[in-house]
């Protein structure tokens, strides 16, 4: 279990001046100096140091200097409220300039983590960024259209479509990166959020539905076979943003099948007990022993930046 007590942390500022991500940093923890490279990138409203896993999985990792990784955790213009007015494309754009960062400092191979939201960055990296890693690992990768529907009766579901029809009027007019008037969000928003990212986390059609179950296959291919490196899946086994009939496993497998053949991890699977960010100690324990399995599985495979 990740301790509240004060830990060490080097910061590495890598935004350059002409970045859109001015003054950004990352966050590195555990073995350094390390030949390669572990990044964690949280979900909605998580920033460095808010998921304590991360944590967990560097001070495991210095048991394994073989492997040679430390972490860093990843300030992107998405990180804490600032998901509200960013995008996918924002968070692809922010990881490649980290990812270019490490490999000036001479990385040798990069894996990329994202928690919650974070998994949907990653889809859109695998799919649009132009530099490569060596690995990817999901955790909790969950549909929050869906999620905002857990529990919600037919009234909850008209009235959310109603919200995506004014985000998408407001997009058709040029407004979408306005901020949508506070009597039209729904009652657990408190804070202001822009036309367009209301609409791509709530729409059928929206830039961050990758994991709807309603995605045909044809679709959802399109999007898993993506991936051309090494890549875990991971679900909580008690996440409260799915649907609790929901078959954890198969969904996974299924996804699985959608993959080129030997990306998907068979180590992939779901956390036993584990809640979204998965802060039960046997459950995190879990997670980071699958993850150095994973890192471990990849080891002799050459480097994306050979």
């Amino acid at each position: 279990m990740a301790s509240s007590k004060p830990f060490s942390t080097i910061v590495h500022p890598y935004s350059t001046k002409e970045s859109p991500n001015r003054n950004a940093c990352a966050y590195e923890t555990g073995l350094s100096p390390a030949r390669n490279a572990f990044v964690f990138v949280g979900g909605l409203g998580d920033g460095p140091h808010t998921v304590p896993y991360a944590r967990a999985i560097a001070r495991e990792l210095e048991k394994h200097g073989e492997l040679s990784y430390s972490v860093f955790e990843l300030k992107t213009r998405s990180s804490f409220s600032g998901w509200k007015f960013s995008c996918l494309a924002n968070d692809v754009a922010d990881i490649s300039e980290f990812v270019r960062y490490l490999r000036g400092l001479g990385k040798e191979k990069i894996i990329l983590m994202g928690h919650s939201t974070g998994c949907q960055g990653l889809m859109e990296y695998a799919a649009k960024s132009s530099d490569p890693v060596d690995g990817f690992i999901l955790q909790a990768p969950v549909s929050d259209r869906e999620a905002s529907l857990i529990g919600k009766g037919i009234d909850e579901e008209r009235k959310l479509e109603e919200i995506v029809n004014i985000a998408k009027d407001m997009i058709s007019s040029g407004k979408g990166e306005h901020p949508m008037s506070h009597d039209h969000l729904p009652e657990d928003y408190n804070r202001p959020m822009s036309a367009r990212r209301f609409y791509d986390l709530h729409a059928k059609d929206g830039n961050d539905n990758y994991f709807g179950s309603d995605l045909s296959n044809e679709v959802a291919s399109e999007y898993w076979k993506k991936f051309h490196r090494p890549l875990l899946i991971l679900h909580s086994g008690e996440d409260r943003y799915m649907d609790p009939s929901r078959d954890k496993k198969a969904q996974i497998d299924g996804w699985k099948a959608l993959c080129n053949p030997g990306i998907a991890s068979d180590l992939s699977g779901v956390i036993p007990g584990a809640g979204h960010s998965v802060r039960q100690p046997k459950g995190e324990q879990w997670l980071v022993n699958t993850v150095v399995k994973f890192l471990r599985s990849t080891a002799e495979l050459p480097s994306s930046n050979l």
